[in-house]
């Protein structure tokens, strides 16, 4: 189902929250809806240079982790990973 424009907005509020949590310094990004799944752009600084990555997350998982802490947990922990290159090595481990 097609997310309505309150949804896609809070998508992003919710994406940007969670890369502030991790400490990212310099970074852009965007969300884009793809079929059930949300795909999150983000490119960010890393040792050297940008780094471009695309996240793709479900969708309900993304919507949730607006009110569910068990589901933003989840997010942020699989990002920390998945971000891991934009992360100074003391960011890695809070």
């Amino acid at each position: 189902m097609p997310l309505s424009t309150v949804e896609l907005a809070n998508a992003r509020e919710f994406v940007k929250k969670i890369l502030d949590e991790l400490k990212l310094e310099d970074y852009l990004f965007d969300v884009e809806p793809v079929e059930n799944d949300l795909v999150v752009k983000v490119e960010c600084a890393a040792d050297g240079g940008w780094q471009s990555l695309d996240i793709q997350v479900a969708q309900d998982l993304l919507l949730r982790g607006v009110d569910n802490y068990g589901a933003h947990q989840q997010i942020l922990d699989n990002w920390r990973n998945v971000l891991s290159a934009c992360l100074s090595e003391t960011k890695k481990n809070v």
